[in-house]
């Protein structure tokens, strides 16, 4: 099993290093650099693609936060926020601080569906460009990224499992359980050897679209029954599911729909 460890924050000035900020910098680095290198091969303009990037990973983080509060924190609604000032003393409706906290938890479900409303936003109204080619420029470089995202959730261990023997198994204190950052970088990890492995032959856009969806969804449908009942950190389950399975499944409905459609074009 894999020993249990804590990295620690080191302070630059005001400035805090921790583990999960570093490497969620280095990955976003990383996606924006392999979607940019795709994009040249694949004709597109440059400042059009990390434009795109740009407004794709704000809007991810936005709905990522939102769909984190209402989804699976909703008692966050219920409470409200008082500031003291020198010059007055103010009260926000509920809720209001915890949905404004962008900084304050994640989705990573509801990151994928802001990443769509933000790529359909910048591509489809602002800029009028051809969507799925941008898209899929975009996408091909995103499970080089996830990768480092998901090893930085490990890094933190915010993703506590269920107790396991598994041999990835990680030693918490208190007993063995699965760390699902860890699985789910490994995953990721053969998700982008897959995509390096089919960007060999020339593919329709919208190809690495499908192909993310039909192979990361069943797999974090299939994680999510990993994920701890027993603990405070438990995600709440709508009918015995989580949030984000029920995101898995429209996920995997998407990706089967891109599929006909490339069928049907071929």
């Amino acid at each position: 099993m894999i020993p249990y460890f804590e990295i620690p924050v080191y302070q630059i000035g005001p400035i805090p290093l921790d583990p999960w900020g570093t490497l969620v910098c280095i990955a976003f680095v990383v996606g924006l650099e392999v979607a940019r290198a795709r994009g040249i091969k694949m004709g597109l303009n440059v400042p059009d693609v990390v434009d795109g990037i740009v407004a794709i990973v704000v809007s991810g983080f936005v709905v990522g936060h939102l769909v984190h509060v209402l989804a699976y924190h909703p008692e966050q609604l219920q409470t409200e926020s008082t500031f003291d000032t020198p010059l007055l003393t103010f009260t926000l409706p509920d809720g209001v601080k915890a949905l404004v906290s962008i900084w304050a938890g994640f989705s990573s479900m509801g990151g994928f569906i802001g990443a769509v409303l933000g790529g359909v936003a910048y591509y489809t109204f602002y800029k009028k460009l051809p969507f799925l080619d941008h898209a899929d420029a975009i996408m091909y470089g995103f499970p080089f990224a996830w990768v480092f995202g998901r090893i930085g959730c490990f890094s933190v261990h915010d993703h506590m499992g269920m107790p396991t023997t598994f041999f990835l198994g990680v030693r918490f204190p208190g007993g063995p359980r699965f760390d699902l950052g860890l699985l789910e970088a490994l995953w990721t990890m053969g998700i982008a050897a897959a995509f390096w492995y089919a960007a060999r032959t020339p593919r329709r856009p919208g190809f690495f679209l499908a192909l993310w969806c039909l192979l990361y969804a069943p797999a974090r449908f299939g994680l999510d029954f990993l994920r701890n009942t027993d603990l405070k950190s438990a995600d709440v389950r709508w009918l015995g599911l989580t949030p984000a399975q029920y995101g898995c499944l429209i996920m995997a409905a998407t990706g089967a729909a891109l599929v006909m459609r490339l069928r049907k074009a071929a």
